[in-house]
Protein backbone atom coordinates (compact mmCIF):
# COMPACT_ATOMS: atom_id res chain seq x y z
CA UNK A 1 0.00 0.00 0.00
CA UNK A 2 2.80 2.39 0.90
CA UNK A 3 4.64 1.60 -2.32
CA UNK A 4 1.47 2.14 -4.29
CA UNK A 5 0.99 5.58 -2.76
CA UNK A 6 4.63 6.43 -3.46
CA UNK A 7 4.40 5.36 -7.07
CA UNK A 8 1.14 7.25 -7.55
CA UNK A 9 2.71 10.40 -6.16
CA UNK A 10 5.87 9.97 -8.24
CA UNK A 11 4.04 9.42 -11.53
CA UNK A 12 1.69 12.33 -10.96
CA UNK A 13 4.67 14.55 -10.31
CA UNK A 14 6.13 13.59 -13.64
CA UNK A 15 2.86 14.05 -15.54
CA UNK A 16 1.52 17.28 -14.05
CA UNK A 17 3.66 20.24 -15.19
CA UNK A 18 4.62 22.93 -12.79
CA UNK A 19 4.13 26.66 -13.34
CA UNK A 20 7.62 27.00 -14.84
CA UNK A 21 6.73 24.62 -17.68
CA UNK A 22 3.76 26.81 -18.72
CA UNK A 23 5.90 29.93 -18.68
CA UNK A 24 8.50 28.22 -20.84
CA UNK A 25 5.89 27.12 -23.36
CA UNK A 26 4.55 30.66 -23.66
CA UNK A 27 8.08 31.98 -24.12
CA UNK A 28 8.86 29.48 -26.87
CA UNK A 29 5.51 30.16 -28.54
CA UNK A 30 6.16 33.88 -28.51
CA UNK A 31 9.63 33.37 -29.95
CA UNK A 32 8.27 31.21 -32.79
CA UNK A 33 5.48 33.71 -33.49
CA UNK A 34 8.05 36.49 -33.62
CA UNK A 35 10.20 34.56 -36.06
CA UNK A 36 7.17 33.84 -38.25
CA UNK A 37 6.17 37.51 -38.22
CA UNK A 38 9.69 38.57 -39.21
CA UNK A 39 9.71 35.96 -41.99
CA UNK A 40 6.37 37.17 -43.37
CA UNK A 41 7.49 40.81 -43.26
CA UNK A 42 10.86 40.14 -44.91
CA UNK A 43 9.44 37.98 -47.70
CA UNK A 44 6.59 40.43 -48.30
CA UNK A 45 9.06 43.29 -48.65
CA UNK A 46 11.38 41.30 -50.93
CA UNK A 47 8.51 40.07 -53.07
CA UNK A 48 6.91 43.50 -53.38
CA UNK A 49 10.13 45.19 -54.51
CA UNK A 50 10.75 42.35 -56.96
CA UNK A 51 7.33 42.88 -58.55
CA UNK A 52 7.72 46.60 -59.11
CA UNK A 53 11.50 46.71 -59.73
CA UNK A 54 12.55 43.34 -61.19
CA UNK A 55 15.87 44.70 -62.45
CA UNK A 56 16.16 46.70 -65.62
CA UNK A 57 17.57 45.05 -68.72
CA UNK A 58 18.08 47.37 -71.66
CA UNK A 59 16.55 46.59 -75.02
CA UNK A 60 18.82 46.44 -78.04
CA UNK A 61 20.10 49.89 -78.97
CA UNK A 62 21.69 49.23 -82.35
CA UNK A 63 19.03 49.64 -85.08
CA UNK A 64 20.22 46.54 -86.88
CA UNK A 65 19.96 44.45 -83.72
CA UNK A 66 16.68 46.04 -82.68
CA UNK A 67 14.89 45.76 -86.00
CA UNK A 68 16.36 42.52 -87.30
CA UNK A 69 17.65 41.73 -90.74
CA UNK A 70 15.59 42.45 -93.83
CA UNK A 71 12.84 44.49 -92.15
CA UNK A 72 12.78 47.69 -94.16
CA UNK A 73 11.32 50.78 -92.57
CA UNK A 74 11.88 49.74 -88.96
CA UNK A 75 12.30 52.84 -86.77
CA UNK A 76 12.42 53.76 -83.11
CA UNK A 77 9.26 55.42 -81.78
CA UNK A 78 8.39 57.25 -78.57
CA UNK A 79 5.28 58.15 -76.60
CA UNK A 80 4.72 60.29 -73.54
CA UNK A 81 2.61 58.98 -70.68
CA UNK A 82 0.07 61.14 -68.92
CA UNK A 83 2.51 61.69 -66.03
CA UNK A 84 5.28 62.73 -68.43
CA UNK A 85 7.17 59.42 -68.44
CA UNK A 86 8.97 58.79 -71.73
CA UNK A 87 8.04 55.47 -73.34
CA UNK A 88 10.14 53.72 -75.98
CA UNK A 89 9.30 51.28 -78.74
CA UNK A 90 10.09 50.07 -82.24
CA UNK A 91 7.83 50.33 -85.30
CA UNK A 92 7.74 47.73 -88.06
CA UNK A 93 5.67 48.43 -91.18
CA UNK A 94 3.97 45.47 -92.83
CA UNK A 95 6.31 43.70 -95.24
CA UNK A 96 3.60 43.06 -97.83
CA UNK A 97 1.83 46.33 -98.65
CA UNK A 98 0.92 49.56 -96.84
CA UNK A 99 -1.92 48.95 -94.39
CA UNK A 100 -3.60 50.51 -91.38
CA UNK A 101 -3.95 47.26 -89.47
CA UNK A 102 -1.53 47.18 -86.56
CA UNK A 103 -0.60 44.98 -83.61
CA UNK A 104 0.85 46.39 -80.39
CA UNK A 105 3.13 43.83 -78.69
CA UNK A 106 3.35 44.02 -74.89
CA UNK A 107 6.00 41.95 -73.10
CA UNK A 108 5.72 40.12 -69.79
CA UNK A 109 7.25 40.48 -66.33
CA UNK A 110 11.05 40.93 -66.14
CA UNK A 111 11.27 41.11 -69.96
CA UNK A 112 11.73 43.83 -72.56
CA UNK A 113 10.38 44.33 -76.05
CA UNK A 114 13.18 42.02 -77.24
CA UNK A 115 11.12 39.07 -75.97
CA UNK A 116 8.51 39.87 -78.65
CA UNK A 117 10.90 40.17 -81.59
CA UNK A 118 10.06 36.84 -83.21
CA UNK A 119 6.35 37.59 -83.01
CA UNK A 120 6.92 40.95 -84.69
CA UNK A 121 8.85 39.44 -87.58
CA UNK A 122 6.13 36.84 -88.13
CA UNK A 123 3.29 39.37 -88.08
CA UNK A 124 4.92 41.82 -90.49
CA UNK A 125 5.46 38.99 -92.96
CA UNK A 126 1.73 38.26 -92.73
CA UNK A 127 0.68 41.81 -93.55
CA UNK A 128 0.48 43.59 -90.20
CA UNK A 129 2.25 46.69 -88.91
CA UNK A 130 3.76 46.06 -85.50
CA UNK A 131 4.73 48.31 -82.59
CA UNK A 132 7.02 46.44 -80.20
CA UNK A 133 6.96 48.30 -76.88
CA UNK A 134 8.94 48.62 -73.66
CA UNK A 135 6.64 49.09 -70.69
CA UNK A 136 7.49 51.73 -68.07
CA UNK A 137 10.29 50.60 -65.81
CA UNK A 138 11.55 48.19 -68.47
CA UNK A 139 14.02 48.35 -71.33
CA UNK A 140 14.52 51.85 -72.68
CA UNK A 141 11.30 53.35 -71.33
CA UNK A 142 11.42 55.72 -68.40
CA UNK A 143 9.86 55.20 -65.02
CA UNK A 144 11.39 53.39 -62.09
CA UNK A 145 8.47 51.26 -60.90
CA UNK A 146 6.24 48.85 -62.78
CA UNK A 147 2.60 48.37 -61.78
CA UNK A 148 1.19 45.44 -63.81
CA UNK A 149 -1.30 47.69 -65.59
CA UNK A 150 -1.99 50.18 -62.82
CA UNK A 151 -0.33 52.89 -64.93
CA UNK A 152 0.60 50.88 -68.02
CA UNK A 153 -3.01 50.58 -69.15
CA UNK A 154 -3.09 54.33 -69.65
CA UNK A 155 0.38 54.19 -71.22
CA UNK A 156 -0.91 51.73 -73.80
CA UNK A 157 -3.68 54.13 -74.73
CA UNK A 158 -0.98 56.75 -75.38
CA UNK A 159 0.62 54.27 -77.77
CA UNK A 160 -2.70 53.91 -79.59
CA UNK A 161 -2.57 57.68 -80.19
CA UNK A 162 0.95 57.36 -81.62
CA UNK A 163 -0.11 54.56 -83.96
CA UNK A 164 -3.13 56.56 -85.11
CA UNK A 165 -0.77 59.36 -86.05
CA UNK A 166 1.26 57.00 -88.22
CA UNK A 167 -1.46 55.06 -90.04
CA UNK A 168 -4.54 57.26 -89.78
CA UNK A 169 -7.68 57.36 -87.64
CA UNK A 170 -9.35 54.52 -89.55
CA UNK A 171 -6.79 52.07 -88.23
CA UNK A 172 -7.54 48.67 -86.80
CA UNK A 173 -5.45 48.04 -83.67
CA UNK A 174 -5.00 44.69 -81.95
CA UNK A 175 -3.00 44.16 -78.76
CA UNK A 176 -0.96 41.01 -78.15
CA UNK A 177 -0.04 40.87 -74.47
CA UNK A 178 2.07 38.21 -72.79
CA UNK A 179 1.36 37.32 -69.13
CA UNK A 180 1.75 40.69 -67.37
CA UNK A 181 1.31 42.24 -70.81
CA UNK A 182 -2.06 40.50 -71.10
CA UNK A 183 -3.21 42.18 -67.87
CA UNK A 184 -2.02 45.53 -69.26
CA UNK A 185 -3.90 44.88 -72.51
CA UNK A 186 -7.11 44.20 -70.58
CA UNK A 187 -6.72 47.40 -68.55
CA UNK A 188 -6.33 49.43 -71.73
CA UNK A 189 -9.08 47.72 -73.73
CA UNK A 190 -11.65 48.26 -70.99
CA UNK A 191 -11.48 52.02 -71.65
CA UNK A 192 -10.20 52.20 -75.25
CA UNK A 193 -12.75 51.48 -78.00
CA UNK A 194 -10.07 51.79 -80.71
CA UNK A 195 -8.62 48.44 -79.60
CA UNK A 196 -10.38 46.10 -82.01
CA UNK A 197 -8.98 42.74 -80.88
CA UNK A 198 -7.07 41.18 -77.99
CA UNK A 199 -4.63 38.29 -78.08
CA UNK A 200 -3.83 37.22 -74.53
CA UNK A 201 -0.83 34.91 -74.18
CA UNK A 202 -0.68 33.09 -70.82
CA UNK A 203 -3.04 35.55 -69.10
CA UNK A 204 -3.94 35.29 -65.44
CA UNK A 205 -7.28 35.86 -63.76
CA UNK A 206 -5.82 37.07 -60.42
CA UNK A 207 -2.30 38.38 -59.80
CA UNK A 208 -2.24 36.80 -56.34
CA UNK A 209 -2.52 33.33 -57.90
CA UNK A 210 0.51 33.96 -60.10
CA UNK A 211 2.56 35.31 -57.20
CA UNK A 212 1.70 32.23 -55.12
CA UNK A 213 2.85 30.01 -57.99
CA UNK A 214 6.07 32.00 -58.29
CA UNK A 215 6.73 31.55 -54.56
CA UNK A 216 6.26 27.80 -54.93
CA UNK A 217 8.78 27.78 -57.76
CA UNK A 218 11.41 29.31 -55.50
CA UNK A 219 10.38 26.97 -52.65
CA UNK A 220 9.10 29.67 -50.33
CA UNK A 221 6.90 28.41 -47.47
CA UNK A 222 3.33 29.66 -47.00
CA UNK A 223 2.79 30.91 -50.58
CA UNK A 224 -0.98 31.37 -50.25
CA UNK A 225 -0.51 33.43 -47.09
CA UNK A 226 2.30 35.55 -48.50
CA UNK A 227 1.00 36.27 -52.02
CA UNK A 228 -1.82 38.69 -51.07
CA UNK A 229 0.50 40.50 -48.66
CA UNK A 230 3.15 40.88 -51.34
CA UNK A 231 0.65 42.30 -53.82
CA UNK A 232 -0.75 44.75 -51.26
CA UNK A 233 2.72 45.91 -50.22
CA UNK A 234 3.74 46.32 -53.87
CA UNK A 235 0.68 48.50 -54.44
CA UNK A 236 1.72 50.79 -51.57
CA UNK A 237 5.25 51.05 -52.95
CA UNK A 238 4.04 51.69 -56.50
CA UNK A 239 1.38 54.17 -55.42
CA UNK A 240 -1.29 52.39 -57.47
CA UNK A 241 -3.05 49.03 -57.34
CA UNK A 242 -1.34 46.23 -59.24
CA UNK A 243 -4.28 43.86 -59.03
CA UNK A 244 -7.53 45.83 -59.00
CA UNK A 245 -9.60 45.66 -61.04
CA UNK A 246 -8.61 42.05 -61.66
CA UNK A 247 -8.42 40.72 -65.22
CA UNK A 248 -11.46 38.54 -64.60
CA UNK A 249 -13.33 41.67 -63.45
CA UNK A 250 -12.27 43.64 -66.53
CA UNK A 251 -13.29 40.95 -69.02
CA UNK A 252 -17.06 41.65 -68.85
CA UNK A 253 -16.39 45.25 -69.94
CA UNK A 254 -14.64 44.25 -73.17
CA UNK A 255 -16.54 43.59 -76.39
CA UNK A 256 -13.52 43.25 -78.67
CA UNK A 257 -12.90 39.74 -80.08
CA UNK A 258 -10.46 37.99 -77.76
CA UNK A 259 -8.18 34.99 -78.17
CA UNK A 260 -6.57 33.35 -75.13
CA UNK A 261 -3.57 31.03 -75.52
CA UNK A 262 -2.82 28.90 -72.46
CA UNK A 263 -0.27 26.18 -71.77
CA UNK A 264 -1.66 23.02 -70.18
CA UNK A 265 1.49 22.68 -68.04
CA UNK A 266 1.42 26.28 -66.81
CA UNK A 267 2.42 26.20 -63.13
CA UNK A 268 1.52 29.86 -62.55
CA UNK A 269 -1.95 30.01 -64.12
CA UNK A 270 -4.20 26.99 -63.41
CA UNK A 271 -6.29 25.58 -66.27
CA UNK A 272 -9.44 26.52 -64.38
CA UNK A 273 -8.43 30.19 -64.25
CA UNK A 274 -7.89 30.26 -68.02
CA UNK A 275 -11.35 28.77 -68.58
CA UNK A 276 -13.02 31.17 -66.13
CA UNK A 277 -11.31 34.16 -67.73
CA UNK A 278 -12.40 33.09 -71.22
CA UNK A 279 -15.99 32.67 -70.05
CA UNK A 280 -16.05 36.09 -68.35
CA UNK A 281 -16.13 38.08 -71.61
CA UNK A 282 -19.57 39.17 -72.90
CA UNK A 283 -18.84 37.13 -76.00
CA UNK A 284 -16.75 34.26 -74.58
CA UNK A 285 -13.14 34.42 -75.70
CA UNK A 286 -11.70 31.75 -77.93
CA UNK A 287 -9.41 29.58 -75.81
CA UNK A 288 -6.53 27.62 -77.33
CA UNK A 289 -4.85 25.20 -74.93
CA UNK A 290 -1.39 24.02 -75.92
CA UNK A 291 -0.43 20.57 -74.71
CA UNK A 292 2.94 20.34 -72.97
CA UNK A 293 3.41 24.11 -72.82
CA UNK A 294 4.23 26.01 -69.65
CA UNK A 295 3.76 29.68 -68.83
CA UNK A 296 6.60 31.13 -70.86
CA UNK A 297 6.92 28.83 -73.89
CA UNK A 298 3.38 28.48 -75.17
CA UNK A 299 4.12 30.04 -78.59
CA UNK A 300 7.25 27.96 -79.11
CA UNK A 301 5.43 24.76 -78.12
CA UNK A 302 2.45 25.60 -80.30
CA UNK A 303 4.69 26.05 -83.34
CA UNK A 304 3.62 27.11 -86.85
CA UNK A 305 0.09 25.72 -86.48
CA UNK A 306 -0.57 27.97 -83.49
CA UNK A 307 0.86 31.02 -85.26
CA UNK A 308 -1.38 30.32 -88.25
CA UNK A 309 -4.41 30.19 -85.96
CA UNK A 310 -3.36 33.47 -84.34
CA UNK A 311 -3.08 35.24 -87.68
CA UNK A 312 -6.41 33.78 -88.80
CA UNK A 313 -7.99 35.21 -85.64
CA UNK A 314 -6.44 38.64 -86.25
CA UNK A 315 -7.51 38.64 -89.90
CA UNK A 316 -11.06 37.70 -88.96
CA UNK A 317 -11.21 40.34 -86.23
CA UNK A 318 -10.03 42.96 -88.73
CA UNK A 319 -12.84 42.06 -91.12
CA UNK A 320 -15.59 42.59 -88.54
Amino acid sequence: MVWALFLEHDVSAMIVPGPGWTTGLVTVGGFVAGLLTCFVMLVSEWGAWTLIMPGRRLSAVDPGDDCGNGLAGCVSIEATARDGTRLAGVWYPAATAPTSRTVLLVHGFAETRDAMKGRAEFLTARGWNVARLDMRGYGRSGGDRASFGGREGEDLRAWVDIVAGRVGPEMSVAVWGRSMGAAIALRAAADEPRIAALLLESPYARLETVVAGWLRRVRTPLPNLLAPRIVRRAARLAGVSLSRPRPIELAPRINAPTLIVHGRRDTLVPDGDAHRLAAAFPHPATLIEVQGAGHGNVIEMGGPDLLDRIVAFLDQAKSR
